[in-house]
């Protein structure tokens, strides 16, 4: 199942493009996060993986290839 929660320290994942895994606050970091935006960002998840920082960047392990046989289109009006 899928679950949306709030970032916590020390979570961690993939992003979209990278090799290794990193820091959700390291990632808010290097993209400039307010407060206020570390605050009101949102998690998705899928078995207590993050696959979606909602609204900014998908983690790679999640990203559409060739060899995708189903996708499931979300939106965030945010």
């Amino acid at each position: 199942p899928l679950t949306v929660r709030k970032w916590k320290p020390g979570d961690t994942f993939q992003p979209l493009g990278m090799e290794r895994y990193k820091k959700i606050s390291d990632f808010f970091i290097d993209e400039k996060f307010s407060l206020l935006d570390k605050e009101d960002t949102w998690l998705l998840l899928s078995s207590n993986k993050i696959i979606w920082v909602i609204g900014y960047r998908i983690s790679d392990p999640y990203k559409v290839t060739s060899l995708t046989k189903k996708v499931l289109y979300i939106s965030y009006n945010g």
